[in-house]
């Protein structure tokens, strides 16, 4: 009899097992069964970024904080690249610029979704603060 038992009772979990395992997460329609994760951060995406002058670089921004800055509109082309952290509605992060030396940005993302970004350059004394401009791709 407790051998029965223990039989059904095993019968039982691994159904509700399978049944766990089999739940839709995909769509019918096709699409991708993976979709990328939902983020909140405003900063995440593909910004062109200028100047006075016009566009002088393109920051993409990942949704672990990682980023690049490219010349070019291709982020595997990265000029720098850097890790940061949104606190406050603020993205700060640092970068070290090849052959140049260590920096910041300091970016924040007005009510019309214009980007102001701080471009802080360390590798003057005193720290040298360039202002950007960045605009959503």
């Amino acid at each position: 009899m407790k051998k029965a038992m223990v039989m059904w009772g095993l019968v039982f979990l691994m159904a509700v097992l399978v049944l766990v395992g089999c739940s839709s997460g995909g769509s019918s329609s096709g699409g991708d069964s993976n979709p990328p994760p939902v983020t909140n951060n405003q900063f995440v995406g593909s910004w062109a970024i200028s100047d006075s002058t016009g566009t002088v670089g393109y920051l993409y921004i990942e949704s672990n904080n990682a980023f690049v800055w490219a010349d070019i509109p291709d982020k595997t082309r990265a000029h720098f690249s850097g890790t940061g952290s949104v606190t406050n509605g603020t993205f700060r992060g640092s970068f070290t610029n090849p052959g140049v030396g260590t920096g910041d940005l300091v970016c924040t993302i007005a009510a019309n979704g214009a980007m102001s970004i701080d471009f802080i350059e360390h590798w003057h004394s005193p720290d040298k603060h360039v202002p950007y401009t960045g605009r959503k791709l």
